[in-house]
């Protein structure tokens, strides 16, 4: 039974076990000074994004300056009935896209608004790490099209119960909350085409669908290529 699991939701599975295992590395191993470097090296804010942008935003959903406890709850509640309703690779792809499009637009007005003179420039170096835009999505992607009304209604309570906190600094359009909202829209919108093609594929294809399918395809093939890109070369004895 719990192997008939494993393989069912490899994705989420692995998420709280690097997100937990990063938690443990943080709290037993690391003394503050590298906490605060970790911190500092992980956070999506402009500084690291110009340096290594893909780096600095996979790393950032596995690092957290608190609440990982409370974060992991969370996280399995929007996940796991994410990967129910799409499977593993395309829950990925929704997660991922609103985490992509969550720091890019975040941290895009922030810098519109730095060259405006709007923001001092210590904006460049904020910290900003965690999960939260990942849950953002995967909460609004599990109450919207979710399978089963008991887990709807838990996403639901933990959305609710975390938007006071999600969308603070809203109306003056602080990082952090910019973001959170724009992972709760594009967790909306990829769920929604995702599930259309879902339709189109009960129907018969289409033109619209064969897109959405090529471009998961791309992505597919674009994370598989990231992967192979960190297998180290072989030496010149082994060759």
């Amino acid at each position: 039974m719990m192997g008939g699991f494993i393989k069912r939701y490899p994705m989420p599975l692995t998420f709280l076990g690097l997100f937990g295992t990063m938690w443990l590395v943080q709290v037993l191993l690391l003394p503050p000074g590298a906490r605060r470097a970790l911190v500092a090296w992980a956070s999506t804010n402009l500084a690291n994004l110009a340096v290594d942008p893909v780096g600095t935003m996979v790393a950032s959903a596995f690092v957290a300056e608190g609440s990982q406890g409370a974060l992991l709850v969370v996280a399995a509640l929007g996940l796991f009935p994410v990967v129910r309703r799409f499977g593993n690779v395309r829950a990925v792809v929704l997660v991922a896209a609103s985490h992509v499009l969550g720091t890019l637009i975040s941290q895009g007005i922030a810098f519109v608004r730095l060259e405006a003179g709007l923001l001092s420039d210590s904006v460049r170096t904020i910290s900003d790490v965690g999960p939260s835009y990942v849950l953002c999505a995967a909460l609004v992607a599990a109450v919207l099209y979710g399978h089963g009304r008991v887990r709807r209604l838990l996403a639901f309570g933990a959305w609710a119960a975390l938007l006071p906190f999600l969308f603070a600094g809203l109306s003056s359009l602080e990082i952090a909350a910019v973001g959170h909202l724009v992972a709760m829209v594009s967790g909306a919108v990829v769920g929604g085409l995702l599930l259309l093609l879902e339709r189109r594929r009960a129907t018969g294809a289409t033109p619209v669908a064969d897109a959405i399918e090529a471009a998961e395809s791309r992505a597919v093939q674009a994370v598989q290529e990231v992967h192979d890109s960190f297998k180290p070369s072989p030496s010149p004895s082994e060759a």
